[in-house]
């Protein structure tokens, strides 16, 4: 167990790749901090924070192709094949850089936006927000970026390119597999005898939710997973 995770060894994983990372997290800030003085030397009213959300949001998504564009570099990724650490703690230390780290980096940055709108212009914060809104695109957000990390994991060259020639495929054959569906059934008819018939549409739709539980399964934990499995091959 020693060999596969030993939390001394993790940390200082984490601790090597956080000072490595430091340029940048301070990208990201000064990001956010360009974006706020910008906005208000246009409209000198406001920093609009709700603008930088997304903006945010994209930046998360392409974390890891910013922060591990190089770990299968033949001589840039080096210093990460050399890290004595084993493949569980060099992924774990991945995935928390992009899932908590850099996360909590540009939230915070946008808080405080928030927050200087609030000081500043005496904007007031909406809490009334819609959490299983924000739940949705929480997932989403971590479902796209763990294409990305898989991505980065999975091929030594042209990392973006090919991530999006899997998400292309990925496209297209759900395309085809909906398209398939739709010729097969005829949903109209379906829905209209249900409610003739009074019949609960939500009962006769439960596959729905299966299908959602598998694409959040696949999205983000499967590639998390794809992601693992394919550092393990690559360093093999």
């Amino acid at each position: 167990m020693n060999e596969i995770f030993n939390l001394k060894r993790f940390l200082m994983v984490v601790k090597a790749e956080t000072c490595s990372f430091r340029k940048h997290y301070f990208f990201f800030v000064i990001f956010a901090a360009a974006y706020a003085v910008t906005v208000f030397l246009i409209g000198r009213s406001s920093f609009k924070p709700e603008g930088f959300a997304p903006l945010g949001i994209i930046l998360i998504i392409i974390t890891p192709f910013i922060l591990y564009k190089d770990v299968y570099h033949k001589i840039r990724g080096v210093n990460y094949t050399m890290l004595p650490a084993s493949n569980v703690e060099k992924w774990i230390a991945f995935w928390a850089q992009c899932v908590v780290f850099v996360p909590l980096i540009i939230g915070a940055s946008w808080l405080f936006l928030q927050g200087l709108e609030f000081i500043l212009f005496h904007v007031p914060i909406d809490l009334n927000s819609d959490w299983r809104q924000i739940r949705k695109v929480i997932v989403g957000i971590y479902g796209l970026q763990s294409i990305a990390m898989m991505g980065v994991m999975s091929f030594s060259r042209l990392k973006v390119l090919k991530t999006f020639g899997f998400l292309f495929l990925i496209q297209v054959i759900t395309l085809i597999i909906s398209s398939f569906f739709v010729h097969q059934f005829n949903f109209e008819d379906i829905i209209l005898q249900s409610k003739i018939s009074n019949f609960d549409i939500n009962h006769s739709w439960w596959f729905m939710d299966y299908m959602k539980a598998v694409i959040y399964i696949v999205f983000p934990l499967g590639l998390w997973l794809t992601s693992f499995f394919k550092l393990q091959e690559q360093e093999l």
